[in-house]
C-alpha cells in the first residue's frame, strides 16, 4: 500500500488520506480544520491530480472528516462516495449547516473565498453517494483486479465506521474514530477481529490515561451529582455539547435522571445544530438497532429554546439546565453566549463532557484558575471566574490502552499512526513497539509505501 496524508498541518484537523493498493487509488474522508477558515482549513487536494481517484470513503460525519468532501468529490466526479446509511442522512444536515457557517465567516473574517462550495455541489455529491451495509463486502473491479470494501460499526458517533480493504495481496484496516464502549444512545464498536497486514489507527487519546475509577458510567454519575448540587443551591448548569452525538446522548441522560429523581425537575433549555439533528437521529434509529433514540425525549424533558436578551455578565432570566453547542465554547455559539452570562456567579456550574482543544475558549476556561479573569473576546468583555468549572471524561474515542490491545489482536506487519497530535503519536509508537510491527508516523504530504 502507498499512503499519503493530505492534512497539511498533520495531527487532528482537515483529515484526508489517499491510499493506493492493487492498482486502486482511493480517499478516506475529507474534512475541515476547526482552527482555521477558508483555504487554510482544507486538505491539500491539489497534491493529487484531478479525476485520479477510483472511490472515496466517508468514515463519519464530524466536520473534521466530512467538511471538505464536496470539494474533493467535485474534483473527482467519477468517484463514488461510500458511506453508512446513518452517515448518508446526517451528512446532508451537517454540510448544509457548514455552508451557512461559511457565509457568516465570509463577512466576519473578510475571506472572499467563502463559502468554499454551494448547494449545487452538495446536490452533485449526494448523487455520487452509495450506502454500504455493515459487515457486507462490496467488490470493485478494475483492469482485471478486484478489491473488497467492508464497513464495520465503529461506535464513536452514529454512522461511524472502520474500513476494511482486502485484495489478493493484502488486508488493510482503517480504525477511523472508534469507541469500543457503549453509549446511552449508541452501541460500542463491533470491529474486525481477524489478522490484518496493515493497520491505520487513530491515536487521539495518546496523552490521556484514564484512571480505573473514571469509566463512562461513573463519569455520568459524577456529572449528575455536580448538576444536582448546583441546582439545589439555586444555580444553573451549562453543559456545552458537540451537536452530533453528545447532545443526543445527554438528552437521554438528563431525561433518565429526572425520571428517577437523581435531578430535580427544572427547565431544560436546548439550542444549536444538535437540536436540528434530533429528528435525523429518530429516523435513523427506526432503521438500525445500533442507535437508540426517540425524539419524544424532548417532550418528556419539556425542552425549551434559549431565553431571549442574554447578556454577558447578567444572570440568565430562568434557572435551569442549558444543554447547548458548541462543546468547546467556540465564539458566537450558544454555549459561548451562555458561559458569558453565567461565569461570574458562584452558584452556577459549567460542566464539559468532551475534549476541548487548549486553544479554544472552552479549553482556556478549563485551564484557568478559579477567581481569575476570563476574557470573552467576541463581546469585548472580561469576567471573574466564580462559577464551578469541571470536565467529565465522556469521550467518543477509545482509550489508548484499548487501541494498543486491539492492535495486538490484529497482529499487523505495518502500523500507521493517524488522527492524533505529535506527542500522542509518540506514546503510541513506544507502546506498540513490542508488537514487532513496523511503526510509521507519517509526515503530511509525503508518500509512504509498505
Amino acid at each position: 500500500m502507498r499512503f499519503l496524508d493530505l492534512n497539511p498541518n498533520g495531527g487532528i484537523g482537515a483529515n484526508c488520506t489517499i491510499c493506493e493498493s492493487e492498482g486502486f487509488r482511493f480517499a478516506i474522508d475529507s474534512g475541515l480544520h476547526p482552527k482555521h477558515a477558508g483555504f487554510e482549513s482544507i486538505p491539500a487536494h491539489s497534491n493529487i491530480e484531478r479525476n485520479s481517484i477510483d472511490f472515496i470513503i466517508l468514515t463519519h460525519c464530524h466536520l473534521d472528516h466530512l467538511g471538505s468532501l464536496p470539494i474533493l468529490s467535485r474534483e473527482h466526479q467519477d468517484a463514488p462516495v461510500f458511506l453508512s446509511y446513518p452517515s448518508s442522512i446526517l451528512a446532508r444536515r451537517m454540510l448544509s449547516n457548514s455552508i451557512s457557517v461559511m457565509k457568516r465567516q465570509r463577512n466576519e473574517l473578510n475571506l472572499r473565498e467563502l463559502p468554499l462550495y454551494g448547494r449545487s455541489d452538495l446536490s452533485s455529491l449526494y448523487d455520487r453517494m452509495k450506502t454500504l451495509a455493515i459487515k457486507k463486502p462490496f467488490t470493485l473491479e478494475k483492469d482485471g483486479r478486484s478489491m473488497d470494501v467492508t464497513l464495520h460499526h465503529a461506535g464513536h458517533v452514529a454512522g461511524a465506521v472502520s474500513v476494511e480493504i482486502k485484495t489478493k495481496k493484502e488486508k488493510i484496516l482503517f480504525t477511523g474514530d472508534i469507541l469500543f464502549d457503549g453509549q446511552r444512545t449508541l452501541e460500542g464498536a463491533q470491529p474486525l477481529m481477524e489478522k490484518v497486514d496493515i493497520l491505520v489507527t487513530e491515536t487521539t487519546r495518546g496523552l490521556s490515561q484514564r484512571a480505573p475509577s473514571r469509566h463512562r458510567e461513573s463519569e455520568i454519575v459524577n456529572l449528575l451529582e455536580q448538576s444536582k448540587k448546583t441546582l439545589v443551591r439555586g444555580g444553573s448548569v451549562l453543559i456545552p455539547v458537540f451537536a452530533l452525538g453528545r447532545m443526543q446522548e445527554m438528552l437521554v441522560v438528563l431525561d433518565e435522571a429526572i425520571k428517577r429523581r437523581a435531578l430535580p425537575k427544572v427547565p431544560v433549555f436546548c439550542s444549536g445544530l444538535g437540536m436540528d439533528l434530533v429528528n435525523h437521529f429518530h429516523e435513523i434509529s427506526k432503521n438500525t438497532n445500533r442507535i437508540r433514540f426517540n425524539r419524544k425525549v424532548l417532550r418528556s424533558l419539556g425542552a425549551l429554546p434559549l431565553p431571549r436578551k442574554l447578556e454577558p455578565g447578567r444572570e440568565p432570566p430562568v434557572q435551569g439546565i442549558y444543554l447547548v453547542s458548541s462543546g468547546m465554547l467556540v465564539e458566537q455559539t450558544p454555549s459561548y453566549i451562555m458561559a458569558s452570562s453565567m461565569l461570574n456567579d458562584d452558584r452556577n456550574s459549567i460542566l464539559f463532557v468532551g475534549y476541548c482543544d487548549p486553544s479554544t475558549p472552552g479549553g482556556q476556561l478549563i485551564e484557568a484558575e478559579h477567581g481569575s479573569s476570563f476574557e470573552f473576546e467576541a463581546f469585548d468583555c472580561t469576567l471573574p471566574i466564580k462559577a464551578t468549572i469541571k470536565q467529565f471524561d465522556l469521550s467518543g474515542h477509545a482509550d489508548r490502552d484499548q487501541l494498543v490491545a486491539y492492535a495486538e489482536k490484529l497482529s499487523p506487519k505495518n502500523i500507521f499512526l493517524h488522527h492524533g497530535d505529535p506527542d500522542a503519536r509518540k506514546w503510541f509508537a513506544e507502546a506498540l513497539a513490542p508488537t514487532g510491527a513496523e511503526i510509521i508516523d507519517p509526515a503530511p504530504l509525503q508518500f509512504y509505501e509498505t
